[in-house]
Parts: C-alpha cells; sequence; structure tokens
C-alpha cells in the first residue's frame, strides 16, 4: 500500500533511541489521501514515546500546504536548548515553547519549522502531527470602513469577516488581547488575507497583532478575518478595522479586553512615543487609579471616537489624582499617551470597586 505521506525514507535515520536530520531543507508534501495525518519523523505517531533527536542537529523543514485546506499542527517539543521556532509564509515567525499541546494553524502555501540540539547530550524530544482540514465552505460578511470614523470592533463568529474600505486608501488591522492572558495561543488559531478570499494573500494572524502591539495594514482596501470557531469560545471583540490615515500617529495601537468584573491593569506603553488603547463594552467603565504615573505624557480619554469634542479628560502628573475615579461611557473607550513613558493604569466596569481608595 503506497504509503500516505510523501516524504523521502533517505531524509531522517531513526535509531532506537534518536534520529538525525538530513543537511538542508526537508521538504514535506501533504498525502495523497488529505483524511490521513502527516507526522514527523516519519513512523512516529502521538501514542508513542516522544523521539529524541541525535547531538548537535539542525532541522530545517517546508511543509508544504494544499489549496483548500488548512494544516493543524500540534508540536511535541521537550528540549534543553531554549529556541526553534515556526516561520510563517508572511515571513513571521513563533517561538516553539517546550510541552506546548495547542496546535497552530497554517494556510497555503506553506510553513517552516527550524529546531536544534546542543553538542553535547541532552533532553532533545521533538515531533509533530499535522492534520489536513477542509477550508470550510462558510458565509461571506462584509463590513464597510469609512475615512474619518473609529475602527469597528467584531467578535469572533461563523462568517468570513471581509472589512472594505475606499478604493484610494489603504486599511489597517488592530488586535485586541483575551480576558484571560493563558488562553492566547487561541489568537495563533486564526488567519488573515489581504484581499476577499481564502485565496488572497495570506498576512497572518490575530496572535502576531497582538504581540506586535502595532497596526497590520495592506497595500489594498480589503482585509478578511477567519477565526476557525473562536466564536464557540469567545464571545467579545478581537480585532478591528479603520482607515489607515486614521489609525495613523501611534507607536503602539492595541485593543484590550478587561473582565466584566473586578479590577483591570491596563498598561499605556508610550516607551517609544504616542500610543493609543482602546477597550470596547457597551456601558461606563472607571479609570480608578494608576499604578505608575510619570511626568512624561498626557493621558486624553475620549468616548466613542477620538476628537476634540469627545474627549472627557487629559490627565497630567499634576491633575490625575483630583479627577479620579473617572468614569468613561460610551460603547468604544480610547485611552491616549500623548507623549513618552509607560503608565499602569487600573479600571473597572464595577461600580461599587470604582469608588475613591
Amino acid at each position: 500500500m503506497i504509503r500516505s505521506i510523501v516524504l523521502v525514507l533517505a531524509s531522517f535515520v531513526l535509531a532506537t533511541s534518536c534520529y538525525e536530520c538530513q543537511n538542508g531543507t526537508t521538504v514535506i508534501n501533504p498525502p495523497s489521501d488529505l483524511t490521513q495525518p502527516t507526522y514527523f519523523p516519519s513512523g512516529w505517531t502521538e501514542d508513542q514515546p516522544l523521539p529524541q533527536m541525535d547531538s548537535d542537529q539542525s532541522c530545517f523543514l517546508n511543509v508544504n500546504v494544499p489549496s483548500g485546506y488548512y494544516a493543524s499542527v500540534t508540536f511535541h517539543k521537550h528540549m534543553d536548548l531554549p529556541g526553534g521556532y515556526v516561520y510563517y509564509s508572511n515571513r513571521k515567525i513563533s517561538i516553539l515553547e517546550n510541552d506546548d499541546f495547542n496546535p497552530f494553524f497554517f494556510t497555503k502555501p506553506y510553513f517552516k519549522v527550524s529546531v536544534g540540539t546542543n553538542t553535547s547530550p541532552g533532553l532533545s524530544g521533538f515531533a509533530f502531527k499535522i492534520v489536513w482540514i477542509p477550508i470550510p465552505d462558510v458565509q461571506r460578511k462584509v463590513i464597510e470602513v469609512n475615512k474619518g470614523q473609529p475602527p469597528v470592533a467584531v467578535s469572533p463568529s461563523t462568517d468570513f469577516i471581509t472589512f472594505r474600505g475606499d478604493s484610494s486608501s489603504m486599511l489597517s488591522l488592530i488586535g485586541f488581547s483575551l480576558k484571560d492572558p493563558s488562553t492566547n495561543y487561541l489568537l495563533r488559531q486564526t488567519a488573515l488575507f489581504g484581499g476577499d478570499t481564502f485565496d488572497d494573500d495570506y498576512i497572518g494572524t490575530l496572535d502576531q497583532i497582538v504581540n506586535s502591539q502595532q497596526i497590520l495594514t495592506t497595500y489594498g482596501s480589503k482585509i478578511s478575518v477567519y477565526t476557525f470557531g473562536l466564536n464557540t469560545l469567545i464571545d467579545y471583540p478581537l480585532f478591528m478595522a479603520q482607515n489607515n490615515p486614521d489609525a495613523k500617529g501611534y507607536y503602539i495601537y492595541k485593543g484590550v479586553n478587561c473582565p466584566s468584573t473586578g479590577n483591570c491593569s491596563v498598561l499605556l506603553n508610550g516607551n517609544y512615543g504616542n500610543s493609543l488603547t482602546v477597550t470596547d463594552f457597551n456601558g461606563s467603565e472607571y479609570i480608578k487609579e494608576f499604578n505608575t504615573f510619570p511626568d512624561t505624557a498626557t493621558i486624553n480619554v475620549y468616548e466613542n471616537n477620538v476628537s476634540s469634542t469627545t474627549r472627557i479628560a487629559s490627565l497630567t502628573v499634576d491633575n490625575y489624582q483630583q479627577q479620579l475615579p473617572l468614569e468613561v461611557k460610551g460603547t468604544m473607550k480610547f485611552y491616549e499617551l500623548d507623549g513618552y513613558g509607560k503608565y499602569e493604569m487600573v479600571v473597572t466596569r464595577d461600580v461599587s470597586r470604582a469608588a475613591r481608595l
């Protein structure tokens, strides 16, 4: 029977306790039967002990992903040597951590893997499993993004979401953090495209945007997002789009999700200059206190949009204590850092916690 994975058997030598990597880059192609998973190294499965790499090895793997499918990849890594990474087709890198069994999602055309071992003996376990899953036939939703308007925030859904802006300008996408940072791995189970179909250029994941704390801008007027079932786990905004000229002027531009109860620590990061932090919640939010407030910037607070008419406060080192607690109304709240420095702000949506300390 023809094996379901197309691998050159000479690429790896699996010994009793370890395996070696072929010199150069090993190419892994999808199997002829895409209902069958692909394993690396060849011959290993997840019900077996984690295979060990030989010492002084450098593995470089190029995995091709077929059109119409995405690859759900579970890495099994437990190594003494730090590092090892995956390389996305949009030229972004994600570090592989030990014992992180939460899957990565990759779309066409490929992804790459690089791991290595020390010259001395030690823990060097590494393997992975690929499940090939058809791109679903989903409904498509188009959201218009207009010039001069605030960003449009969206929660995950079953739809393929396309933001469409003015044909003469570019669009920018901004990511939101998760309420529970321990679940940030979920954001890598997303896909972004520079157009309005799955076949357009793959431009990254929400995980990459959130980690960078910067906007992602396309060269066209469309950006699409698919969240692969995250709507069953998350019911609050994960991303927002804005006309690129309206999103400029900030070194850091990010969205933050806070829990509905308790205190929420929000870092306003102006290490490199002006920054903008957004929360999206239909109800009042209260700035309770600042754990740090240097004298190097002004914190401007806006309701629903950034403009002179929607600014409700300008906080400085000389006046902020007199203005707290500060109620911020509306759906979107904008916290603009004008200047430099790091400001740790504590907000709450629980009015009982908003009283002055």
